[in-house]
């Protein structure tokens, strides 16, 4: 019998989405174990026991990802990799879609002034970690704003800003789970983790090749290494598709049961045929 582990996310990295991250594990437990797994929950501040086969981990806090890498070095797979849940800081993971050519809108990394180029409106987003805050992406139209917002992210902490092109459109959502699951959604105004998607006319006919943005999310994922993944991306009026945001393990709240049994199939799948 495989010994496989999980681990919850931290609620300070999940901000207005702790029970739907707290329902997908829990479903996902409940899926290996009908697959004849033996599931140990571990909490963030607990050792991995010895004999773990496989750990699915929704964690991203410092000291849970140094203890998975140990984890992967003494050869025990771990969903996603610490290398893949690393690359989804903001900077870097945009930095890799730009090394293989994913769609995403243009952006400049901002330290102190913004660029006297910039067009409004735009988006200013903290450049490290992942979206923990409200204030950590904002919608601004003058630069005035954009200074603002830059200015309270350095008073929390955050010495480099993102300034991204705002691209008229529509917010699709969407998730996968290695070559085999792939879901998107239109999200609700207000239904998502800031609301943001309100800055966006979510109205109106829309140009949608759904082949296409399956195939772009899948490269994104790819590419940042991710089996288990969510994102958003903004289709443009003429159909062109441009990814905004990467997850490296959404809460699947759309899709859950059919998520998890497919993140529990991944996971059987790939430690019994190591």
């Amino acid at each position: 019998m495989k010994k496989i582990a999980t681990i919850a996310r931290n609620p300070l990295n999940s901000p207005n989405m702790t029970d739907k991250d707290s329902a997908i594990l829990e479903c996902i437990r409940a899926e290996l174990g009908a697959m004849g797994a033996e599931v140990i929950d571990i909490g963030e501040d607990e050792d991995i026991p010895a004999g773990i086969h496989a750990v699915c981990s929704m964690s991203r806090t410092e000291s849970v990802l140094a203890k998975l890498k140990k984890a992967e070095e003494m050869g025990t797979r771990v969903f996603n990799s610490t290398k893949a849940v690393e690359s989804c800081s903001r900077i870097q993971f945009m930095e890799i879609l730009h090394k293989n050519d994913v769609p995403q809108p243009s952006y400049t990394i901002v330290e102190d002034e913004m660029p006297t180029d910039t067009m409004y409106p735009c988006w200013i987003k903290q450049a490290t970690g992942w979206s923990c805050h409200k204030n950590d992406v904002r919608h601004v139209s003058t630069v005035e704003e954009a200074e603002d917002a830059i200015k309270e992210m350095k008073l929390r902490g955050h010495d480099k800003c993102i300034a991204m092109q705002h691209c008229k459109g529509h917010i699709v959502k969407f998730y996968g789970i290695g070559e085999e699951f792939f879901h998107y959604h239109f999200p609700d105004c207000g239904s998502t983790k800031f609301g943001l998607e309100v800055h966006n006319d979510q109205n109106g006919e829309i140009r949608l090749d759904a082949g296409q943005l399956r195939k772009t999310a899948q490269k994104a994922a790819k590419a940042i290494g991710l089996d288990i993944y969510g994102g958003d991306c903004i289709v443009t009026p003429e159909g062109d598709i441009y990814i905004i945001d990467m997850n490296d393990f959404p809460s699947f709240s759309a899709v859950r049961q059919n998520a998890a049994r497919a993140i529990a199939g991944l996971i059987m799948k790939q430690t019994y045929n190591k």
